[in-house]
């Protein structure tokens, strides 16, 4: 496990009073955990302030893709948006739409509105079902006929438009969804996989996908189909053509198209870019400190709380959500506002019970190679099923932050 992860499961697990879960449930989770680089969890307590200075201040066969225009709409609100249970406030605190489910994951700014990932629980992954609506400009809840489970999800906010990846008869497949539409845009194969998890990021035409844990990466142009290999380190952080990555142990920011270097820093961390790519928020691992950059002009503005406080609009804002205001912030300038905010009152959603397969091991000291290796080639393993009951609470989501990382 992770510095990170371990830094975040202890601060949520503060005051929980929760029961021992069945071993097996726990390796399966674990074993997912280990998938991903990077987990986020949103959660806030207190006012925000922000420091400058130190002062405050078409669908489409397998084969290839053809889609229509993108439809006429409006763009979405450049405010603060952020859930609290299944409450979305789509508009800033003074607006807000309930989904027809127990709990919100995510958020995805698209030029259609927010959409939102929901589901029987507010976990990143796991938990079953992956439920989808689209909160328009004007508040209107659609619900969508898109439903996915265990995968991670993308979106443009120029677009209409969410992306996610698919493993079909072992082969990776990108899907492009429309949420006006309400149908796939697109579906892309990309190769063979082994996987069932892969993480991405959707800008203009491009999708940027990693095949699993060792498929490699892939830029994939979803529109003319084509497929090429992506050889930079990470493709979680891409937007307005700029894309987050590691060099040399630095946290870099460079242009996708030209592969420059954009901005560098020293130090421990990782860059999580603004949703149009214009800034660039500097999460120190070790520290818990973050800075927000101009990627264009390097300058920087340190920001208080923790990194996981701070949520991003859509226009490349910064928010947080405090006990009573909503604060939001432009890196740029320094100029902060506050808008009152009241925590909706919802009912206890109760526990979540879930039922899993797992390889049965017989003296309990199997190792990891053991159960990948299960999970890789099922028939040689027996499996044997559990029940796992975990505590379930509404809690907070921030647009603009890579809760499925």
């Amino acid at each position: 496990m992770t510095e990170r992860l371990s830094q975040l499961l202890a601060g949520e697990a503060d005051g929980l009073d929760v029961p021992p879960p069945a071993p097996a449930a726990v390796l399966r989770q674990g074993r997912g955990l280990r998938r991903r680089n990077r987990m986020v969890i949103g959660a806030c307590s207190v006012a925000a302030v922000l420091v400058i200075g130190g002062g405050v201040a078409a669908l489409s066969g397998s084969d290839g893709s053809t889609a229509a225009p993108d439809p006429a709409s409006t763009p979405p609100s450049t405010n603060a948006v952020f859930a609290y249970g299944n409450q979305v406030f789509y508009d800033g605190p003074g607006h807000s739409a309930s989904v027809e489910d127990k709990a919100v994951k995510s958020l995805f700014f698209t030029s259609a509105g927010v959409v939102v990932r929901a589901g029987d629980n507010a976990w990143s992954d796991g938990g079953g079902e992956q439920r989808f609506s689209l909160i328009t400009p004007g508040g209107a809840v659609n619900r969508l006929g898109l439903v996915t489970e265990e995968t991670v999800h993308a979106s443009d906010p120029g677009q209409p438009y969410v992306a996610y990846g698919e493993a079909v008869d072992g082969q990776l497949q990108v899907v492009v969804y429309d949420a006006v539409a309400d149908q796939e845009a697109a579906r892309i194969t990309v190769g063979p996989t082994k996987d069932n998890w892969f993480p991405l990021s959707i800008d203009g035409d491009t999708v940027y996908i990693q095949n699993g844990y060792d498929g490699g990466a892939f830029a994939v142009d979803w529109r003319d189909g084509s497929v090429e290999p992506w050889d930079q380190s990470s493709v979680w952080e891409i937007a307005g053509g700029h894309a987050a990555v590691t060099v040399d142990g630095a946290p870099t920011v460079i242009d996708t198209a030209s592969g420059e270097e954009l901005l560098s820093v020293d130090g421990a961390g990782y860059f999580d870019l603004s949703p149009d790519g214009r800034y660039a928020q500097l999460v120190d691992e070790e520290s818990g400190k973050s800075k927000v950059y101009d990627v264009a002009s390097g300058s920087s503005t340190a920001l208080e709380g923790q990194p996981y406080d701070w949520g991003w609009t859509a226009d490349g804002q910064v928010f947080k959500v405090g006990k009573s205001d909503v604060t939001t912030c432009n890196p740029a300038t320094g100029a902060c506002t506050t808008a009152p905010y009241a925590k909706p009152t919802l009912p206890d959603p109760g526990p979540v019970t879930e039922t899993f397969s797992e390889p049965a091991c017989a003296d309990l000291n199997c190792g990891p190679d053991y159960y990948d290796n299960c999970y890789d080639h099922p028939d040689q393993c027996e499996w044997v099923s559990s029940t796992s009951v975990t505590d379930n609470s509404p809690e907070l989501r921030l647009a603009g932050r890579a809760y499925e990382s």
